[in-house]
């Protein structure tokens, strides 16, 4: 990341996290059907849930996002789908840059048609992937600087959701198989978006 990134692009990277997450609960099947709705972003039908404390834990997790983006600090967002003592998969939101660049595509129009295709393609990655076990359950995982990390946990505006520091290799697939979904390439942000999933 070279340069200060816009305010509206780390609302649009926080925004397109959001939806990301809330369909891959929804695709991977974490969560009952019923407590999600459909709803219209990109152009494309998304699903987005009702439960008030997942939403809260998600909307708490995207703070942490978007602090970290504006400090040129965020690397990579991670959900992590974990059983007892096992990492399933890792969807993988890696941010090559975030860039301000609004001058070459003023209204997003190259944006948008990126994040449409991720969306649609996130819809077909469960043909990709194994089914879960019952007791699996999502963690958001963020891939920051060290600095950045104590920055924001010594925030009083986020004492009431701290974050823990874990080793990588606490949520690590050995030997993973790779899943690319998309490559979001644009003036302003560029995103690598996969899945890890265990190969065992």
């Amino acid at each position: 990341m070279n340069s200060k990134p816009d305010e509206v692009i780390v609302e649009i990277l926080c925004e397109f996290c959001e939806v990301a997450i809330h369909n891959i609960l929804y695709i991977r099947k974490l969560y009952p059907k019923a407590i999600f709705v459909k709803r219209k972003k990109y152009g494309v039908i998304v699903y987005r849930s009702l439960h008030p404390q997942l939403n809260e834990y998600i909307t708490e997790s995207l703070k942490a996002v978007k602090f970290h983006a504006k400090a040129c600090s965020l690397r990579k967002l991670l959900v992590c789908i974990v059983g007892p003592n096992v990492t399933y998969e890792r969807f993988v939101i890696d941010v090559v840059s975030l860039l301000h660049n609004f001058e070459k595509d003023q209204i997003y129009l190259k944006l948008e048609q990126n994040l449409r295709d991720f969306c649609l393609k996130l819809q077909t990655t469960s043909s990709y992937l194994d089914p879960l076990p019952d007791d699996a359950e999502f963690k958001i995982m963020l891939h920051t600087t060290e600095y950045s990390s104590l920055s924001f946990n010594n925030n009083p505006a986020f004492e009431d959701f701290p974050w823990l520091c874990v080793k990588e290799h606490e949520f690590k697939i050995s030997a993973p198989d790779i899943v690319p979904l998309h490559t979001v390439e644009t003036d302003s942000l560029t995103l690598q978006i996969y899945v890890e999933k265990n190969s065992v």
